[in-house]
Formats: structure tokens, C-alpha cells, sequence
């Protein structure tokens, strides 16, 4: 079965069937009255205390592979070590994989529990399906039932891909997120934001790097470029991250940081100030509930068109679809090599590929994955002249 008639069987579902399928498959309406354990005491899992905790649901324990945090408490939760929470919650307990890293993928924290001895182990996916009011959506997640329903932009998007490979993945993150099926999941290319799908970048290519958190994208644009580029442009609005990304350009030889362009700001549609969760870490993102604030800059006021060629990399937890509005005029333009995270919002894998063809219809479009667990899932964008 090709990846055509894979996405056609993922899609003949019908939403009333998929809430009656989630509904038999859960088999925890009775989670609320057994003990969870969440493996995992980081970001995610002081999310999902907080959105439980209104339900009146708390979880029993943490366990976390850390050492230094064994005995402590996390959001006022006993924490342990994943021996000690096996051997006195295993027999009954339900453990909830609260972890979305790349150096841990669910498979290997599942076989990891299971390893140090009995235990029911699931992904908080499946525990988001079951408290979906109050925990979906969470980035690309939402319920199945939701999901169906935009089938037309779906096979729409689909019809971009340029490769099989392509092809391939988008129909397996979609499975991903209709069955919570990580053994189909695509593997980890490990080749961040230049893969090899692209041949090698001019001398004099301008990067834009949206998102720029420490400096991590420039490193690796550097070390692909062998220092050879026109110049930079390096957006960071967390002001803990920001201060990290300036040091590291100063660090640099002066011909190299001379050619960088700090900005301290977010991107969007237009100039404006927006609530802003600085976190110091790469979960920073604009929130109406944030206590700072940041500046929004439009691409398409700041990056010069002098003719060379752009690489635009978006990674903006959320606001790829506001930065691409503000960066009309450089898309229609510039036509640079874009490369765009799509997995911060439910819809992004299909609407954002269709916006940027509905600017430039020529270009050609290549989906990798780069993480784990259905994140870091990135379009790229080659120009035809490429």
C-alpha cells in the first residue's frame, strides 16, 4: 500500500467512529481513582499537574531519572526514583511518560519502566485523550475526532510533497496522531534545519534565524557554511535566552559577529508589543498569560533585499503562521530556502505548506522529522531555482 492509499484508509474514518474507537481504546475512566505515577518531572508534567489539579485529580508520585531530585517533592508531589516508584506503585499505579525530549523517546521510557519491573505504562497522549476538555489541544495534538474533519486541506497539502519521503512521514505523523501509534512514527534524521535534501548554500546566503534561542541554529548554519555567508539576522524575544545568544556572538572573530544582527524580539504580522512566557529555556513562547513583554518585529521591515540569496528558518513556538504574514513581501520576493517547524499547533502540518505555496506556487516542499515523539517536525521549502 503506497502512501496515497494509506492516507485515504487514515481519512475514511468518519469523526463519530474515531470518538467511539478513542472511547474503547482508553480504558482509563477510572484514571482519576487509581495512582498515577508521571515519569518525568520537567515542563510537561508541572503542565499536566496544574490542568488536572482543576479536576480534582493529582497524581501519587514522580519519577524522574535524576538523582538529585530523588526524596525532594515537584509541584508539592513526593518525587522518587523509577525503582522505588516501580516497587510500590507497579502492581497497581499507572505510569503517565511525561517526557518530550529527544534524548528520551516514549518507546525507550516505556521499555526503561518495564525493564525495572511489571508496570502499565502509557504516553500523557493517552491521558490527554482522556481528560481532552482540559488538557487538548497541546501543541500538534488534539482528539481524532478533530482532527478528520479537514481531511480536503489534508490531501491538499499532500499533494506537495516533492518526494515519497515526504509522502511517507506526513501519512505516519498523521497516524501518529489518529492512533497514538509510536512505532510508526519516522525515525530521527538528526539533520536539524540543512539537510541534505538541499544542495550546498551560496557564499554570500542571508540567514534569518527566527527563534534564534542561544545561538544553537547559528552554530550548526556556521559549521554547514564553513563561515562563508552575507549576513545574519538573529530574532530571540526571551531575555534570559537573548543574553546567552549576544554572548555568543561576541565570542565569535569580529569579521563573523560584524555580519550578525541581534534583535531581541519575536516576529509577526506587524510592529507591536504582545504578552510573552519567558522561561529562559527553549519552551519560551508568546502566551496571553504571560507576565513579560516582548517586541514583534515584521521580517518584511527589517531583512534588506539586496539580492543575495536567504535561508529563512522559523522555529517560533506557535507563531509560524503570524511570522509568515509579516514575511509576504520577503517570500514573494526573495523566494529564500525556508526551513519551518510544524508542529506547534494542531493544523500547522497541512496549513502552513499551503500558505507558502498560495505566495509562491513553484517552490517544492520536503517534510523530515528531526526529534522524537512527533516534535520537531520540519518543512522545507526549495525554490524552483534552487
Amino acid at each position: 500500500m503506497d502512501s496515497r492509499d494509506k492516507l485515504d484508509t487514515l481519512l475514511a474514518e468518519t469523526p463519530t467512529a474515531a470518538r467511539q474507537r478513542v472511547g474503547h481504546e482508553l480504558h482509563l475512566h477510572d484514571a482519576g481513582n487509581q495512582a498515577l505515577v508521571f515519569y518525568g518531572a520537567g515542563t510537561l508534567g508541572a503542565h499536566l499537574v496544574s490542568k488536572l489539579q482543576e479536576l480534582g485529580i493529582r497524581p501519587a508520585a514522580f519519577a524522574d531519572d535524576t538523582p538529585e531530585k530523588w526524596g525532594q517533592t515537584f509541584q508539592g508531589i513526593p518525587l522518587m526514583s523509577p525503582v522505588d516508584a516501580v516497587a510500590r506503585f507497579g502492581s497497581s499505579g499507572l505510569f503517565v511518560v511525561t517526557i518530550l525530549n529527544p534524548a528520551l523517546s516514549f518507546l525507550r521510557a516505556k521499555a526503561r519502566l518495564e525493564g525495572i519491573g511489571p508496570c502499565r505504562v502509557i504516553s500523557f497522549l493517552s491521558l490527554c485523550w482522556n481528560f481532552a476538555d482540559a488538557l487538548l489541544p497541546y501543541y500538534q495534538f488534539e482528539l481524532p475526532e478533530r482532527l478528520l474533519p479537514k481531511a480536503k486541506r489534508i490531501r491538499a497539502a499532500f499533494e506537495l510533497w516533492a518526494d515519497e519521503e515526504s509522502r511517507r512521514q506526513f501519512v505516519a505523523h498523521l497516524r501518529f496522531r489518529l492512533f497514538i501509534d509510536h512505532e510508526t512514527l519516522p525515525l530521527n534524521g538528526g539533520q536539524g534545519y540543512f539537510p541534505d535534501i538541499f544542495p550546498e548554500l551560496h557564499a554570500q546566503t542571508v540567514f534569518v534565524d527566527c527563534g534564534a534561542y542561544d545561538g544553537d541554529s547559528i552554530r550548526e548554519f556556521l559549521v554547514h557554511q564553513q563561515h562563508r555567508f552575507g549576513r545574519i539576522y538573529a530574532f530571540e524575544p526571551d531575555e534570559a535566552n537573548f543574553l546567552r545568544l549576544k554572548s555568543y556572538v561576541e565570542s565569535l572573530p569580529l569579521q563573523v559577529s560584524q555580519k550578525i544582527v541581534l534583535h531581541n524580539a519575536g516576529v509577526g504580522e506587524t510592529k507591536t508589543r504582545v504578552a510573552f512566557n519567558a522561561t529562559g529555556n527553549m519552551s519560551a513562547a508568546l502566551a496571553s498569560t504571560g507576565i513579560a513583554l516582548v517586541n514583534i518585529l515584521p521580517l518584511d521591515e527589517i531583512v534588506e533585499r539586496d539580492g543575495n540569496p536567504v535561508f529563512l528558518k522559523l522555529d517560533v513556538e506557535g507563531a509560524e503562521w503570524r511570522a509568515l504574514e509579516g514575511a509576504r513581501n520577503l517570500i514573494k520576493e526573495s523566494e529564500p530556502t525556508i526551513a519551518l517547524s510544524v508542529y506547534h499547533q494542531p493544523d500547522d502540518l497541512w496549513e502552513l505548506p499551503l500558505l507558502i505555496s498560495s505566495l509562491v506556487p513553484s517552490y517544492r516542499f520536503y517534510l523530515r522529522t528531526q526529534g522524537e515523539d512527533g516534535m520537531d517536525v520540519i518543512c522545507y521549502a526549495a525554490p524552483a531555482h534552487q
